[in-house]
């Protein structure tokens, strides 16, 4: 049997589906929370905590994806620190795809806030309403995208210092494959 030495094209899609939709949290995050009270200024929160529910379900999806289809292994000559290094970012990267919804959620839930997923489906709360632990979620979910936006940087850099500094194979895996090539 032979070794995988990509990984898989629902893999990909979910890694840059994910990928796009931090991407446009944060944007949409930076943007609405600098605008006014206004029912426009709802809508986007809306979206913001839609998006957020989606992020969560397809992070989940692709963390059992990839325990039934794990990651293919790193080149031989990732050193062992660099191995440990890797494990533990992508497990920070998939913590926080967990969290930071979750927290969002329970801010909304605390600030009693409904949740209507895609403004179909209202979810149900999780907790009650609790003004001073909602400005507690606040802060910490503030706090938790700096923390994540500076896990992508890592993320990002590392898989780019692959790919042009020791031209290796690392981010070319997670790449769709191009005709020709192995």
């Amino acid at each position: 049997m032979r070794a995988v030495r990509r990984y898989g094209a629902l893999a990909q899609s979910l890694h840059w589906l994910i990928a796009a939709l931090v991407f446009a949290m944060f944007g949409l995050g930076w943007y609405m929370a600098g605008l006014p009270l206004s029912p426009r200024k709802f809508d986007l929160y809306q979206l913001h905590k839609s998006l957020g529910i989606t992020i969560f379900g397809l992070a989940l999806l692709r963390l059992l994806w990839r325990a039934i289809r794990p990651a293919p292994p790193l080149p031989q000559s990732v050193p062992p620190w660099e191995r440990a290094a890797a494990r533990v970012s992508h497990a920070l990267l998939y913590l926080m795809l967990f969290v930071q919804p979750l927290i969002g959620f329970l801010q909304s839930n605390a600030a009693n806030f409904p949740v209507v997923l895609w403004g179909v489906w209202p979810l149900p709360a999780l907790i009650g309403s609790d003004e001073a632990l909602g400005e507690t979620l606040v802060v910490v979910h503030r706090w938790n995208s700096r923390l994540l936006l500076v896990l992508i940087i890592v993320h990002v850099g590392a898989a780019l210092r692959h790919h042009f500094i020791l031209k290796d194979d690392v981010l070319r895996r997670m790449l769709p494959a191009l005709p020709g090539s192995s």
